[in-house]
């Protein structure tokens, strides 16, 4: 009796062997879950971090373009009329062409066309105005290239200051700061220089309407139907008056 009742325990025990733990389809998908959250968020973070980066790097660029263009367009139209012997007799420094072989194809329209300036100066002071140097000097806007040119009188060409340039306004004022468009009466010019971006940021629409300090809208109507662009460039507009110390 003893014998056989300690052989049926014996076969009605449970096995204990070496039992393998493996994770549930549920345990699985909640952890890829989780990985994904976590993988989605770093992926957010990268990429606000980069579109930061490249936003303060754009926008020092074109700041950097901005500042650059107005210095060199200062310093020259500053310079406008310089005349140190007054050899040179009724002198006009604004004009509407240069001479052969730097002439324009059209004289400028200084009561239409406010995105170009030509002017002269005796650099060398022989008392006359000379074609081969740089006394004929121009800016105009391209608006086919975006840019703002300037004209190389030795080269007899148009050369780019800038670019990524939406609109440069010229306006030329008196000595009574009143708008004007005789030449011989202008002693001061307030130049406009809008920039933008080189890159565009489609989470962001331009919906801003860009004048200068007299109030004249700068993008034309053409492609500013309602005074703004509408497009997904940021820009950036510098305004400065520049006071003409050879003339008056």
């Amino acid at each position: 009796m003893g014998w056989g009742t300690m052989e049926v325990k014996r076969i009605m025990m449970p096995y204990r062997g070496n039992r393998q733990h493996g994770f549930t389809i549920i345990e699985v998908m909640i952890g890829m879950l989780i990985s994904s959250v976590l993988i989605t968020a770093v992926y957010q973070t990268f990429h606000s971090q980069q579109r930061s980066y490249l936003m303060q790097s754009g926008t020092a660029a074109m700041q950097q373009n901005l500042r650059g263009s107005m210095y060199l367009m200062n310093r020259e139209l500053r310079s406008a009329g310089y005349n140190p012997t007054k050899l040179i007799t009724n002198y006009v420094s604004f004009v509407t062409n240069f001479l052969a072989p730097n002439n324009f194809v059209s004289d400028v329209n200084y009561t239409n066309d406010h995105s170009i300036v030509a002017f002269t100066l005796d650099t060398n002071g022989n008392g006359a105005i000379d074609p081969s140097s740089n006394e004929q000097l121009a800016y105009r806007f391209n608006n086919a290239t975006k840019t703002l040119e300037r004209f190389n009188a030795i080269g007899h060409t148009w050369e780019v200051v800038a670019t990524n340039i939406d609109a440069v306004y010229f306006a030329y004022f008196d000595q009574n700061n009143t708008l004007t468009t005789n030449l011989a009466n202008i002693r001061q010019i307030e130049v406009s220089l809008l920039a933008r971006m080189e890159k565009k940021d489609d989470k962001y629409t331009n919906m801003t309407v860009y004048k200068n300090e007299h109030g004249d809208t700068l993008c034309p109507i053409t492609t500013c139907p309602n005074g703004y662009f509408g497009d997904h460039y940021h820009r950036r507009l510098l305004t400065t008056t520049i006071q003409l110390r050879n003339v008056g």
